[in-house]
């Protein structure tokens, strides 16, 4: 990626640190050369190298005894220029956000704390949307040790309050082992929202993976590895949800809140 003066700039440096820079960069790799090249006195420069070296947007290396200058690789820089966003926009521990600088954004949430504010700022920021979510048996358990029991219940009533819109896909037998191993108060937090449920055979979920789609962002989930992917690309969210489509047609679609229901009565 090549980075223009119009990006570089955001790393808050001076128009003659600039100048440097793309001095440097047209190979005027001596402080006599650039000062020569940018008509800033050569005192001035040496002071300017020594900054950029220290931000590490410049490299230098010996030859013959005599020290030569670079500017830094355009993916050198492109950390700088992240470093700088996540001072911004204050990102937390455990937040990565990968090639921030193109079109399209994927931030990595790692580790517990990340992951238990991800999962409910996902329902805070996509009120009255719809969300496609496919999901097994074998992340409950790392759900219930990672995220808690409480603020699984809370995440279910935050859904129906902002009124977001469920198309699930589950295992065939899901809902029956997840009250087992949640209980009622699950159930009852669970169900009575907007849904449209769809199951398959568990033959499908020989994995711990989940999807979750919203109106512009995904989210790949690994729970037992404490990790979330959310990825804002267009034509990526196009792909899974005719993927989800397909699934949808191939299964067989039910009524999740009249089967909660049920399995509440059973359990009082």
């Amino acid at each position: 990626m090549k980075l223009s003066s119009e990006k570089i700039k955001l790393l808050g440096l001076s128009c003659k640190e600039i100048q440097v820079l793309d001095a440097l960069r047209a190979g005027h790799s001596t402080p006599l050369l650039v000062s020569e090249h940018t008509k800033v006195s050569r005192p001035a420069i040496y002071e300017i190298l020594a900054r950029l070296h220290k931000r590490g947007l410049i490299k230098s290396n010996i030859k013959d005894g005599r020290k030569y200058w670079s500017r830094a690789k355009d993916r050198d820089l492109e950390r700088a220029l992240y470093e700088t966003k996540k001072a911004l926009f204050d990102f937390e521990e455990g937040v990565e956000e990968v090639q921030g600088l193109s079109d399209s954004t994927v931030i990595v949430h790692r580790g517990g704390e990340a992951i238990r504010k991800i999962v409910m700022d996902i329902v805070k920021n996509h009120k009255e949307e719809r969300l496609y979510a496919i999901q097994g048996d074998a992340p409950a358990i790392s759900w219930s040790k990672i995220v808690g029991l409480e603020r699984i219940n809370e995440m279910n009533r935050l859904i129906k309050k902002n009124r977001i819109i469920t198309e699930l896909i589950f295992p065939t037998g899901w809902f029956e082992r997840q009250v087992k191993l949640l209980g009622k108060k699950w159930a009852e937090d669970f169900g009575e929202r907007a849904a449209i449920s769809h199951e398959i055979d568990e033959d499908y979920f020989k994995h711990a993976g989940q999807i979750w789609i919203f109106k512009n962002s995904v989210y790949l989930i690994a729970m037992n590895e404490e990790i979330i992917i959310e990825v804002r690309n267009s034509e990526i969210q196009k792909l899974l949800l005719s993927m989800f489509s397909f699934i949808q047609n191939n299964s067989r679609k039910f009524d999740v809140n009249a089967r909660l229901r049920s399995l509440i009565e059973k359990e009082d």
